[in-house]
């Protein structure tokens, strides 16, 4: 027979609030997203109010008539848009003195020029597009290609190489040979197997080698405005003085807001419908989270900077090995709250601007028995390929070796990892022969 009863039972459970989730939520941002989200906010809540930070007063040249400055905007100095690659090279065109046939042939590849400076289309292809004879097309391409800067509008490496080469009257003796007979000659490079193929000596192999790798690969990657670009706004600024460092939140990335107290006294005394009463808990609750992700922010830059300090003096080579759990225990909260605080947040040191991220490095065994930071032993692999001989290069086994011999133990293999890191090429590859 079923029945009913009635049984009570004690849970433990934990709850978030709103004003919980907001909280972490401000604490993950950014300080420009963190600007941004209280715009908005108050444009929609007007009992919020953003403090606005008072830029510094424009200087203006004294022979100028101040007046007409009464209404002076600083962004009238801001830098205007540069232009593109293709309006660069169509400006050269332009001043030349050309058939209009010829004029339209070369404006036309030049728009189809990637930003790297190669031409992006088939030839046949643009026959097919223009209806036009191949010679005309030849003919635009060889203007293209007499533009600057040298290499501009080749097909592949090997030509935007020959091009360069080409266009230069101090090129070395045989370098245009050397690539004419192909690049798989290059990579690997051996300069006697190479010489006794092309019909000179390994010197001469070598000299032209050298002089191939300073070309540019992509003549055109600094040339022309292809993005806006991105700047940084470090949320803290941390210095030394007198041996002890001092800390503090950058204002720009750690926006100010207060209650509007016309709206906020109208709201107490004429008590209106509950909507605005809501509007008003709601700047409250943005206000104290505000307040607590300021005290989380100093409360973690400090304890990673205390664990960091011999950086603040020496540099990246002095990074140690840290971890979330390490300034959880430290400051007494949780390594999810710690997570939050450093994501996407920089820092401005006397070293530079660095993500707050960079300061957690991973931990490399010593011979001592202690641990050094990943960062520590790339800086010191850039010194040892730095200062080794170019006749006789270290390989991976030997700078393994060698970091031994500093105290630190790596495998070879973590060797080759941090190395391609750095962007240095194998022992092989950075040989000189000659």
């Amino acid at each position: 027979m079923l029945g009913v009863q009635l049984v009570q039972e004690q849970r433990i459970r934990l709850s978030i609030t709103p004003e919980m989730k907001q909280s972490f939520h401000l604490l993950t941002m950014s300080g420009q997203d963190l600007t941004r989200y209280l715009q908005d906010v108050a444009e929609e809540n007007p009992v919020l109010e953003l403090e606005e930070e008072t830029a510094p007063l424009a200087r203006i040249p004294r022979r100028v008539d101040q007046r007409s400055y009464a209404s002076y905007d600083p962004l009238l100095q801001a830098k205007g848009a540069e232009p593109t690659l293709e309006q660069l090279l169509i400006a050269q065109i332009r001043v030349m003195i050309l058939p209009d046939k010829l004029e339209n042939m070369a404006v036309y590849l030049a728009g189809c020029v990637n930003d790297d400076g190669y031409l992006t289309v088939e030839l046949a292809e643009v026959q097919a597009v223009l209806k036009v004879s191949m010679n005309e097309i030849a003919t635009g391409l060889e203007l293209l290609q007499s533009l600057d800067p040298a290499g501009v509008g080749a097909r592949n490496l090997q030509e935007c190489l020959l091009l360069q080469i080409r266009r230069d009257p101090s090129a070395v003796l045989y370098a245009e040979r050397m690539v004419e007979a192909g690049l798989e000659a290059l990579v690997p490079f051996h300069p006697g197997r190479t010489g006794s193929r092309l019909g000179m000596t390994s010197r001469e192999a070598q000299t032209a080698y050298d002089y191939i790798t300073r070309l540019d690969p992509k003549p055109c990657r600094s040339i022309g405005c292809t993005e806006r670009p991105h700047y940084i706004i470090p949320d803290a600024i941390v210095g030394l003085h007198n041996g002890e460092a001092h800390f503090s939140l950058h204002a720009a990335g750690n926006p100010r807001v207060s209650m509007n107290e016309a709206c906020f006294r109208w709201i107490r005394d004429e008590a209106p419908d509950e909507i605005w009463s809501n509007r008003a808990a709601e700047a409250r609750a943005i206000i104290r989270s505000l307040h607590l992700r300021r005290r989380t922010l100093m409360r973690v830059l400090t304890a990673v900077m205390e664990e960091q300090e011999p950086f603040l003096v020496k540099g990246p080579s002095a990074l140690k090995p840290l971890n979330l759990a390490i300034i959880a225990e430290k400051i007494g909260m949780h390594e999810s709250t710690i997570s939050r605080a450093v994501n996407g947040k920089y820092i401005e040191t006397p070293h530079g601007v660095y993500e707050l991220r960079a300061f957690f490095a991973s931990g490399i065994g010593t011979t001592s028995g202690d641990k050094t930071s990943a960062s520590a032993v790339k800086q010191r692999l850039k010194e040892i390929v730095r200062a080794e001989q170019s006749h006789r290069p270290h390989s991976d086994s030997q700078l393994a070796t060698l970091l031994a011999e500093d105290g630190i133990i790596i495998s070879r293999r973590t060797v080759a990892k941090y190395r391609e890191e750095l962007h240095i090429l194998p022992s092989l590859e950075r040989k000189r022969w000659a």
